[in-house]
């Protein structure tokens, strides 16, 4: 019994891993790039293809990458601050969604808030250009959420790591 939870939580924590190393490359502008259309389409394919690879490789199971969508069977009971999704990662332990909204970091903090007012709060933590919060419905669901501030007049951005319990 031991070896199995350590097995599982070892699991869950490197793909906890793989998924923070995508939404940091996501935040940080990594991904962001001013060339041409065609190369940025080309760039976001290999990108994308490169990413599945490398968490498949480290989660050691099927993972699907999109930008522009919710993923299939993204749980409702999750609200999110804004229908404009950049980004969403799903591997077999969560899901990964970032959107960007226009508003500041006070309301969209604000309305994070509120959405999971419902839920019990486990960590909250405000740097200012920063803001991220643990939340926990029942024993069902966990989300974590980091605010992280625009620069250059570009939009905020929210992401949603949804952890998804193993049986």
């Amino acid at each position: 019994m031991g070896n199995t939870m350590t097995g599982r939580t070892a699991s869950v924590r490197i793909a906890g891993g793989a998924l923070a190393v995508v939404v940091a490359a996501t935040l940080t502008g990594c991904f962001a790039n001013p060339l041409d259309a065609i190369v940025d389409q080309v760039s976001e394919g290999v990108a994308q293809d490169s990413a599945e690879q490398l968490i498949e490789g480290v989660t050691g199971g099927e993972t699907d990458i999109s930008f522009g969508s919710l993923p299939d069977g993204f749980p409702a009971e999750v609200p999110l601050v804004s229908e404009n999704v950049l980004q969403s990662v799903t591997v077999a332990e969560g899901t990964l969604v970032v959107v960007s909204d226009p508003r500041s970091m006070q309301e969209l903090t604000a309305q994070v808030k509120s959405d999971f007012a419902g839920w019990e709060q486990i960590a909250w933590s405000d740097m200012g250009e920063m803001v991220t919060g643990l939340f926990k419905k029942d024993e069902s669901l966990g989300v974590s959420i980091g605010i992280v501030e625009g620069s250059d007049g570009e939009d905020n951005t929210v992401a949603y790591t949804v952890i998804t319990p193993q049986e």
